[in-house]
């Protein structure tokens, strides 16, 4: 996203997968909902939350999917263009060095709880106070669906073990045990351009399906048509993956390539598929005890489709 001006919010590569998938006058009319400031009904709900997810490249252009947590107020507000994170990421996380070289950053701040997300993508930098400062350019809403409900445990896990950091080029015994029971993922992809954007994807465990030890294909369910994902992916491959382990903490980051497949023959293997994702991977990084905070799973998204009919698995 972010077009020319807010007239013309979409780029090139949004505006052609729109039309692939026959939906352009669907997304003109759902890009009018896009703001270049922070509107006012929104503060309560930043300024509430726990979970901000972050999108940012590296130097060699890849790009990283981060997130950020903090008690109730760790968002705050400054004006209607400009918000501050009170922390910053964890040791080893190529967020921070990312914004040194880089500021396009793209924002996500959900609401398990609530089914309700907010996607923000400007400039961010660390400020002087060590916290990450974001400059709006873009705001907008997203709908509920494909969110499994969830809430924050009372009381932070305050004896985490030591933070350790494991490295690889492929998918271990324990990634893909992690990715195949996974029924959330979060996605940062950028546009030719560089601007980069974070998005949810939800689904019913084992919709993230493991190819080999370095692929992975996921379901593109129905969604609000503006195709910012998509069309970021059709314009730069390079993309960026999390999964949280929410019972403990810990997070998976992938970095890598992915490619749009409209052909309809593997579209059908996937349950209400409309499109397909095929991810190559280049790095990934297992992060234990990257938050304090723990999240109960209450229950599955209505919106998830069944998987019982899956085929060709």
């Amino acid at each position: 996203m972010r077009g020319v001006n807010m007239t013309d919010p979409y780029h090139t590569g949004e505006l052609t997968v729109q039309q692939l998938a026959g939906v352009s006058i669907v997304a003109e009319q759902n890009g009018r909902s896009i703001r270049n400031s922070i509107p006012k009904g929104a503060v309560p709900f930043l300024t509430s939350q726990t979970l901000a997810v972050v999108a940012s490249q590296d130097e060699q252009k890849r790009t990283w999917c981060s997130f950020l947590t903090g008690a109730p107020g760790f968002i705050t507000v400054e004006d209607e263009v400009t918000l501050h994170l009170e922390t910053l990421p964890v040791e080893g996380d190529p967020l921070a060095n990312n914004l040194s070289m880089n500021r396009d950053v793209g924002l996500l701040v959900i609401d398990l709880s609530k089914r309700i997300r907010l996607r923000l993508n400007g400039t961010g930098y660390i400020d002087g106070n060590q916290r990450l400062k974001v400059l709006a350019e873009q705001v907008y809403g997203n709908c509920p669906k494909y969110i499994q409900k969830r809430v924050i445990l009372p009381t932070a896990v305050s004896h985490r073990k030591t933070r350790t950091i494991i490295r690889m080029n492929h998918l271990s015994a324990r990634a893909r045990e992690w990715i195949s029971t996974a029924d959330t993922f979060f996605i940062a992809s950028s546009s030719l351009e560089g601007k980069v954007d974070a998005s949810h994807r939800g689904g019913s465990p084992g919709f993230v399906h493991i190819v080999d030890d370095r692929t992975l294909i996921f379901p593109d369910y129905f969604g609000n048509s503006m195709f910012n994902t998509l069309g970021n992916i059709y314009s730069n491959p390079h993309t960026g993956l999390l999964f949280i382990d929410f019972n403990f903490g810990h997070s998976f980051q992938l970095t890598g390539r992915s490619t749009i497949i409209w052909d309809e023959e593997q579209i059908n293997l996937y349950p209400s598929a409309e499109r397909i994702i095929r991810f190559e991977l280049d790095e990934a990084l297992i992060t234990e005890n990257s938050t304090a905070l723990s999240w109960e799973f209450m229950e599955f998204s209505p919106a998830n489709p069944s998987l019982v009919n899956l085929k060709g698995r």
